[in-house]
């Protein structure tokens, strides 16, 4: 697997994984099993942090070689990524509800 490759796989790797904790936030919130939610929420964020990381890497490097190559996978990656960075503002909005409600 080329590095490119890697560094795509790298995205969607982390984005899924803080996808997956946004969610289960959320779940837990609604059922009011608040406990972990914090946690979680700050181990998605360095999820998120290390897709953010490998997506700079990607466009830093295009932007030296001064070309660009459109691959249907980082567009994929980048979907990933950003569907992650948009659950993990709303995933708190809905957890501060979800208290609210249960108080």
């Amino acid at each position: 697997m080329e590095e490119l490759e890697k560094k795509i796989f790298d995205i969607i790797s982390s984005a899924g994984q803080a996808r997956s904790l946004f969610m289960l936030n959320i779940q837990d919130s609604e059922s009011g099993k608040f406990d972990e939610i914090e946690k979680r929420y700050e181990e998605a964020k360095e999820c998120l942090k290390d897709a953010e990381k490998a997506h700079f890497e990607i466009i830093t490097n295009e932007a030296k070689e001064k070309s660009s190559k459109l691959s249907l996978l980082l567009v994929h990656a980048e979907d990933q990524m950003m569907a992650a960075e948009l659950l993990q503002d709303l995933s708190m909005s809905i957890v501060r509800l979800n208290k609210k409600v249960r108080n």
